[in-house]
């Protein structure tokens, strides 16, 4: 404190001014992570988030240990496997596996070679349907290129790859949605951008991987994904 004194009787009134840093911003919380390490036989894809939404892996699934491969179904076939070719993690009562009206993203490491030329459109990942109360968030090919949707009464948001991701290679998708956006990633790049609100999404479904849970595969398509998954990951926050 010297000169303290003698600085202060010199110049008057002296004002501090302290500076604070802002607040850092909400860290995101993991709500699913499947990692489909399990081995063959398994029954359960383990959520490794620690909130224990665990799926039940349907019978033609191949589990190797290290990743889950999902056998081929023509459209043409005209039969509806339904939870025999999904992944299935049911709906969360508390609302931690709904995107909400915040931040939200999903992440899934696949490798497939189906939905190229071929014409046909399946889903990889999805919660909802087009008429589900409450919204839709689903991962599709058409023609090879992912497509992610975001979608409520209040609005949608779509985003497309501009290249063909079945090519039999491994890609990572991530799909990320604010409330005014909705960006997709590919392989750690900005692969499409869309400015757009998308409302509440909060539905009743469960998260299904690998096709759809509802349909007869003659009115409604069931989309099955053909390849194999690494992972899946939803963040929220």
């Amino acid at each position: 404190m010297i000169g303290v004194r003698g600085g202060l009787a010199a110049a008057g009134t002296v004002m501090l001014c302290l500076s604070h840093p802002a607040p850092a911003p909400a860290a995101s919380t993991t709500v699913l992570a499947l990692e489909l390490n399990e081995g063959p036989g398994a029954s359960t894809a383990v959520d490794s988030s620690g909130l224990g939404h665990h799926g039940a892996i349907g019978s033609h699934l191949m589990m190797d240990g290290a990743v889950a491969s999902f056998d081929r179904h023509s459209p043409t076939e005209g039969v509806a496997y339904r939870n025999e070719h999904l992944i299935v993690v049911p709906d969360a009562a508390d609302a931690s596996l709904d995107p909400g009206r915040g931040n939200f993203s999903v992440e899934v490491r696949f490798a497939s070679s189906v939905g190229g030329s071929s014409g046909e459109t399946p889903n990889l990942l999805q919660k909802g349907y087009s008429n589900t109360s409450g919204g839709q968030v689903k991962l599709q090919f058409n023609r090879g290129r992912i497509r992610c949707t975001f979608a409520t009464s209040q609005g949608t948001a779509a985003v497309t790859s501009p290249r063909s991701v079945s090519d039999g290679e491994w890609h990572v998708v991530r799909c990320a949605r604010t409330p005014t956006s909705v960006t997709l990633h590919v392989d750690g790049a900005v692969a499409d951008r869309r400015t757009a609100a998308t409302g509440t999404l909060n539905n009743n479904k469960p998260w299904t991987v690998g096709g759809k849970q509802q349909c007869d595969a003659v009115r409604v398509d069931c989309d099955y994904f053909s390849g194999s998954v690494d992972y899946v990951r939803l963040t929220k926050g």
